[in-house]
């Protein structure tokens, strides 16, 4: 009964291998590169590299770019971290979409 008991205690401290959440990382990429096509656009439209007659646009596809910008990056951040295995990140921070 001991032994059975010890054994239990020894497995609940096992590490399992944690399964990569493919989609969560695709869908972070697609945020943080859209987020930065969208921030590249509103800062030529600020600065006048694009047509002033798109001038309404400009202030809510710069919301939107950061909006989309601020989440991508900070769950890439994670996955790279825990594909390079640093202490601290595991890609069991990064949310499944499942």
């Amino acid at each position: 009964m001991h032994h059975v008991m010890l054994m239990v205690i020894c497995l609940q401290f096992e590490k399992v291998p944690t399964r990569i959440p493919w989609r969560a990382i695709i869908l972070a990429a697609l945020l943080f590169i859209g987020g930065i096509v969208l921030l590249v656009v509103g800062s030529l439209l600020v600065s006048g590299h694009i047509d002033s007659k798109y001038a309404d646009r400009t202030w809510p596809i710069i919301i939107l770019g950061i909006i989309m910008f601020l989440p991508g990056a900070y769950h890439v951040r994670i996955a790279y971290y825990a594909f390079r295995q640093y202490p601290g990140f595991s890609f069991d921070d990064i949310p499944e979409f499942d």
